[in-house]
């Protein structure tokens, strides 16, 4: 395994942070372009796998359209691996929080993400002309408030 230069992580905890803001403040199209055309999100204990690009922005959307008050995502101790193949292996904590709009919030998730993330070619203006994406989010819930909509 090679290590990931100084840009090439940059450019991809840009990815979880973007991810991150476009879940939480109602960007259905941004939330879906953070992933490959064939990209996954599974939720676990929810057995809940969604599979391409327009099923993750009608996820975003059912989301946004059911929320109530507001809802911030925070990662932690994000560590990435470059793979012999050429991908990356993220893994962080999430820990999730929502809360009536003016007023505190309280905790609605813990878990752990592990991700496969990949340097999607010709699209975007990566370090070698591409952009990075999620290809794979398995999100491991150590508790959650959070319900199949």
């Amino acid at each position: 395994m090679s290590e990931l230069s100084a840009q090439e992580a940059f450019e991809i905890g840009s990815l979880y942070s973007r991810y991150n803001l476009c879940s939480d403040l109602g960007d259905p199209d941004g939330y879906a372009d953070c992933f490959t055309a064939d990209g996954v999100l599974e939720l676990m204990p929810h057995e809940l796998r969604i599979a391409g690009r327009a099923a993750l922005h009608g996820h975003k959307v059912r989301d946004l359209a059911t929320r109530q008050g507001y809802r911030r995502h925070w990662n932690g101790n994000l560590l990435l691996e470059r793979r012999d193949d050429g991908t990356v292996r993220g893994r962080c904590y999430l820990m999730a929080f929502n809360g009536p709009s003016g007023e505190l919030p309280a905790i609605g998730d813990c878990g752990v993400y592990e991700d496969d993330i990949v340097l999607d070619s010709g699209i975007g203006g990566g370090i070698d002309g591409g952009t990075w994406r999620f290809r794979r989010r398995l999100l491991t819930m150590d508790a959650s408030t959070w319900t199949r909509r």
